[in-house]
């Protein structure tokens, strides 16, 4: 009996060891989308935008326990359950304008050329040949002027025929049309006119160290250009 008593006193410290481990992964990034979903009472004060969203959790969004966005609230409930805290995340510095020029700094995305180009202060900083969507399949990525909506280190992307894990994922469309940058770690080339005939299903897909660069670089309200 006593050894039985051990044999599950170990499977549970194991159990909440697990939790634990499993919620500090990926609950960073700030996640416009949710935040405007998960608390309308912001959205009724300030809107839906998300620079402005984003403005509210670092100023008071944290002190008051709200989540950023989704793996941080899971994570604080299966923290609640374990009887632990959950993983306290570190606000990144918000994008401003320079020089009052806002797009001095923001990311170019050239659909009929198949390359990113990550723009600082005016200068080229990051720039990498890209696969979007295929137009001929009706998946062609949506040109326009957009918002770095998302800006999330590891998620899942779920849709009819698909689900993969992505490093790093910086939505800029509005809900409910989820486009955004991702790593795509299952493509060995990228560029050329490989979208025509094996494009994503609207994404713009980068190289995985790509990714990871231009997402250390841009933030929630980063403008992104696609012509």
């Amino acid at each position: 009996m006593r050894g039985r008593i051990i044999g599950l006193s170990l499977a549970a410290i194991t159990f909440v060891i697990f939790l634990t481990a499993k919620v500090s992964v990926s609950a960073d990034g700030f996640d416009a989308n949710f935040y405007a979903n998960k608390y309308p009472d912001v959205v009724a004060a300030l809107g839906n935008d998300p620079a402005v969203l984003y403005n509210h959790y670092i100023t008071y969004g944290i002190k008051e326990g709200r989540s950023q966005n989704q793996q941080e609230d899971t994570a604080k409930y299966q923290a609640a359950l374990a009887g632990g805290a959950a993983p306290t995340q570190q606000a990144a510095p918000a994008n401003e304008p320079v020089n009052g020029l806002p797009y001095s700094t923001y990311v170019d995305v050239d659909i009929d050329g198949q390359c990113m180009t990550y723009y600082e202060n005016g200068q080229v900083a990051l720039q990498s040949p890209i696969v979007s969507g295929n137009p001929n399949r009706g998946n062609g990525t949506p040109r326009g002027t957009y918002t770095i909506q998302s800006h999330i280190a590891g998620k899942n992307l779920v849709g009819p025929t698909w689900n993969v894990w992505v490093d790093r994922w910086m939505q800029f469309t509005p809900n409910p049309c989820h486009i955004g940058l991702h790593d795509a770690s299952w493509r060995s080339s990228f560029g050329g006119e490989i979208y025509k005939t094996n494009g994503s299903h609207g994404c713009v897909n980068l190289p995985h160290d790509t990714a990871v660069a231009l997402f250390d670089r841009v933030n929630v309200g980063t403008p992104v250009v696609v012509h």
